[in-house]
């Protein structure tokens, strides 16, 4: 250690965002499991108002197994905790102890991204609990995507000469390590990229600071909790709303096969055109579930620090371009729905139409029959 590094302490968390299932009864898991708790708010030290917080609140878990090996003498904590929303999202966090300077942060920063193993092991974990909960959720299963974030919580740092200095001197000063943290880089970084890294910059007091990214954050706090929930949240709202894009790709493809069905079909409207309204509309009603429950999971609204604060971090993780696509394809989804739905009802009259024109010709031929 040189004598001018920079001491830190804290942990870094890792975070590993899953879909497990359509929805999760909170209730009934929190039964069938012990240990649980279900905090309603994200409060911390900065103050927000009483609605402010989880409606209704997750149910967090403490879940044991074995550390995970990162590499280079780091390691996580045997424990991890899963936080179980009831739109069917859980969100399984990895405790990670510091190394002593924040010089060797960023190859183990680097090491974290996109680890193999980590995810391995939360699908295990996950795999284990969603046992455990059985019939309290509602079609289970792991999905394929998974959202990973990493924040660093630095809880305290001293900085020769600078010690215990305000973190904004800090940022200023260590820009091109915090940067290469945050991209997960050991290679140093061109100018344009650290400012681009650290330029999403929030805090509340002079005594904390915020640097956020699409990929990570470095939260320079002695109590971080509120900001951390804040950013996971983030998190889960991204992953949720990955996965409804894919299911609105899908809906909409099919839909468009069933419109081209229907309209080959030249003979009255068989029970497979009600099939297929019906598998479009019950489609189309889990995508527009889903996506109200992440957004009305946790009241995120008005001009408190933690309201803008996730604003910004929805802003560098995309979410606005995310939500745009989703309540595109949504709208695109209705549109065909109904059309085929139009596309039905009108080849039934038609061929009504040819049935009574039918029975007509028949009703006026018939007196002129010998036999009739």
């Amino acid at each position: 250690m040189t004598p001018d590094a920079v001491r830190i302490t804290g942990e870094g968390l890792v975070l590993m965002a899953f879909d497990i299932g359509r929805q999760v009864n909170l209730e009934q898991a929190s039964a069938r499991l012990e240990g649980g708790t279900r905090p309603r708010t994200i409060r911390g030290r900065r103050r927000a108002p009483a609605w402010f917080g989880y409606d209704p609140p997750p149910l967090h878990l403490v879940v044991g197994g074995d550390p995970v090996d990162l590499g280079g003498g780091s390691r996580t904590d045997p424990d991890v905790t899963v936080i179980v929303h009831d739109f069917g999202a859980a969100v399984v966090v990895y405790r990670i102890p510091l190394p002593p300077t924040l010089e060797e942060l960023p190859p183990l920063a680097s090491a974290l991204y996109e680890h193999p193993e980590l995810e391995r092991d939360a699908r295990a974990r996950l795999g284990r609990l969603m046992e455990a909960m059985g019939p309290a959720i509602e079609r289970p299963a792991i999905s394929a995507a998974v959202e990973d974030y990493v924040v660093w919580c630095l809880r305290g740092w001293e900085e020769p000469p600078h010690a215990g200095g305000d973190p904004r001197g800090l940022l200023e000063r260590h820009r091109s390590t915090i940067a290469r943290i945050i991209e997960a880089e050991e290679v140093p970084l061109a100018a344009e990229q650290i400012r681009r890294s650290t330029q999403a910059v929030m805090g509340y007091g002079p005594g904390d600071l915020a640097v956020i990214d699409w990929n990570a954050a470095v939260l320079l706090d002695p109590e971080p909790e509120d900001v951390v929930a804040v950013l996971q949240h983030a998190n889960v709202e991204l992953l949720e709303l990955r996965i409804l894009d894919g299911q609105l790709d899908r809906l909409i493809e099919s839909a468009d096969e069933a419109l081209a069905r229907v309209l080959r079909r030249r003979l009255w409207p068989s029970f497979a055109e009600r099939r297929m309204l019906g598998a479009v509309a019950a489609a189309q009603s889990d995508a527009a579930v889903g996506f109200e429950g992440v957004h009305n999971a946790i009241k995120l609204t008005g001009t408190q620090y933690l309201a803008r604060l996730h604003r910004l971090a929805a802003e560098q993780l995309g979410l606005a371009d995310w939500t745009a696509a989703v309540e595109r394809k949504l709208a695109a989804g209705a549109g065909l729905h109904g059309r085929i739905a139009d596309t039905v009802a009108t080849r039934r009259l038609e061929v009504l139409e040819w049935v009574i024109v039918v029975l007509i010709a028949v009703s006026i031929v018939l007196p002129f029959l010998p036999w009739y």
